[in-house]
């Protein structure tokens, strides 16, 4: 259904022009254009440093609490007072 509808949609502006106003952003100017290519571009590439931050944080993170785990469990090995209850709950 969605398929039928894509083309519809995008064509609608022509096809019913009393309805909405007439299509503007392919009847730039070049220089308009190649403006709002950079920002997209500019977009695209804040998104994905953004997304490669985070994926950073979150692998930092996994590391960071897989070593207190297995320190809680050295811990618990050498007879530390709170490290078996720690230990059993992980």
């Amino acid at each position: 259904m969605g398929c039928v509808n894509l083309p519809i949609i995008k064509f609608s502006v022509d096809w019913w022009n009393t309805l909405h106003q007439p299509a503007s952003v392919f009847r730039l100017a070049a220089d308009d254009r190649a403006g709002i290519a950079v920002a997209a571009a500019g977009d695209a590439l804040a998104f994905t440093l953004l997304f490669l931050a985070l994926h950073l944080m979150a692998i930092r993170n996994e590391i960071l609490r897989r070593r207190l785990a297995r320190l809680t469990m050295i811990a618990a090995a050498e007879g530390d007072s709170l490290a078996p209850r720690l230990a059993t709950e992980a």
